[in-house]
């Protein structure tokens, strides 16, 4: 098998598993405690609402929401979310919902205006929810998870406990890329130069380090969470309404390396104003994202690529799954 047509079978059946996964058991399971990588595989319900991350919203990205508020207004989201719990009722996942009902994931879609709230506000409501032992009990009723839903504020200091000192930074990054809208920032990445340093996964895995030296490592690895759940609810949303006439190659081409430059861009935002890191490898890692937002404002450099690492966007419990699935693909 070529190596390209591998790895176009790679990105498709981890896109379509955790598409049939949520289809199959709902968002919002009803197992033991979540790790960080299943919490934000739940976050694939909120594809099918009216705040679709892959279309472009109204704001630009040229004016990002102002980051002061920022907790207030993702307090905001989580009870407005559970208010519309309260008023449509909840379901465990789109899939089983009947008439009005709304999933969580899909309540907090519909209670966000500013692109990515809902993600950032899910992924904290999350953290807080396994803190406070909502997930200890398989059998809890739906409705305690909206009663803690209802009862959960968001503050500054809960957004350094889950992202660290330079959340704002963070929060930044993230809602410029989700305020592009998916297939819009797809469809930059693909006419912009070549943008990216052929070691930015190294750079990445230094950063990493870096992070655990200073005793944020967890707080590195939700970042990075936030932006694989935001790419895994936007690729399952695009593959769902993909016309099957497409060409399942071009289709998908370049999603690896949009997913890739958020990363990259993250990193570089966890180390803000050189906070324990190189500055340089801060500055290399987030010029890719900023050569894709404004391609006019950077010359051309002949060392850049578009390189992604074969399943570096995955986490390592998804790659290892690809790694078991590999002898199918390999058949076919």
């Amino acid at each position: 098998m070529q190596p390209r047509r591998r790895g176009v079978k790679a990105l498709v059946a981890v896109a379509v598993c955790a598409v049939v996964a949520a289809a199959a058991i709902g968002v919002w399971k009803t197992g033991a405690r979540d790790t960080p990588a299943a919490a934000a595989a739940r976050s694939h319900d909120a594809a099918s609402t009216p705040s679709s991350p892959t279309s472009a919203p109204d704001s630009s990205i040229e004016n990002p929401p102002h980051l002061a508020g920022t907790s207030e207004r993702l307090t905001t989201v989580v009870q407005r979310a559970a208010e519309l719990l309260r008023v449509n009722g909840a379901a465990w996942g789109p899939q089983v919902a009947t008439g009005t009902e709304l999933s969580i994931g899909e309540a907090l879609a519909q209670a966000s205006s500013v692109p990515g709230d809902a993600t950032i506000a899910e992924m904290e409501w999350l953290r807080q929810a396994d803190r406070d032992g909502m997930y200890d009990d398989p059998n809890r009723p739906l409705d305690r998870l909206v009663q803690h839903l209802e009862a959960t504020t968001i503050t500054d200091a809960d957004l350094v406990e889950h992202l660290g000192p330079n959340w704002p930074t963070i929060v930044d990054t993230f809602t410029t890329v989700a305020a592009i809208g998916f297939d819009d920032y797809v469809d930059r990445v693909r006419r912009s130069p070549p943008m990216r340093v052929a070691d930015a996964l190294d750079i990445r895995a230094q950063l990493q380090e870096a992070a655990a030296a200073t005793g944020l490592r967890e707080q590195w690895a939700r970042s990075q969470d936030l932006v694989a759940a935001y790419f895994e609810r936007c690729i399952s949303e695009s593959l769902s309404r993909r016309d099957p006439t497409d060409p399942m190659d071009e289709y998908i081409r370049d999603w690896p390396l949009a997913q890739a430059l958020a990363h990259d861009a993250v990193a570089a935002a966890f180390f803000a104003e050189g906070a324990g890191a190189d500055e340089d490898q801060v500055e290399t890692l987030a010029r890719g994202l900023q050569i894709v937002q404004a391609p006019e404002r950077f010359d051309r450099d002949g060392s850049l690529t578009r390189t992604v690492q074969p399943g570096e966007n995955l986490s390592p419990e998804d790659a290892e799954l690809l790694d078991a699935e590999e002898p199918f693909l390999e058949e076919e």
